[in-house]
């Protein structure tokens, strides 16, 4: 819900900002390659499983921080109202309102992933 909300802010933004000549960019990224992702993504065996059972492989690629940072840069030297990185991400993220209805029930269904969500669910302290 954070990542939806930051989403709507930036667009919020772009919109109050515009009467001023400033913008706003929002950034669109896989996972950062950062020591939180290696210990709290890498390191927790249900995570890993629910990464591999709900995205697809090439949309796993890892970003390296200073890609992150230089495609923050640009978008921002170029007035972009978002980044998307990976790129390939970019059609996707075009079309997400059309998927993301059919992802969805899909994983609804899916069994192996209601199992690791019940794993993540069960968890105390977390």
């Amino acid at each position: 819900m954070s990542k939806a909300a930051v989403e709507q802010l930036g667009r919020g933004l772009r919109v109050e900002l515009a009467q001023h000549g400033a913008s706003a960019t929002t950034a669109y990224f896989a996972l950062i390659q950062t020591d939180m992702i290696r210990n709290g993504v890498d390191a927790d065996p249900a995570i890993s499983e629910m990464l591999a059972r709900t995205s697809p492989r090439p949309l796993l690629k890892r970003l390296e921080p200073d890609e992150a940072a230089e495609a923050i840069v640009q978008a921002i030297e170029h007035r972009s109202p978002r980044v998307i990185r990976p790129a390939r991400w970019t059609p996707l993220s075009a079309l997400r309102g059309v998927i993301n209805p059919v992802i969805d029930a899909r994983l609804a269904r899916d069994h192996a992933v209601r199992a690791v969500l019940g794993k993540l669910d069960g968890r105390s302290g977390r």
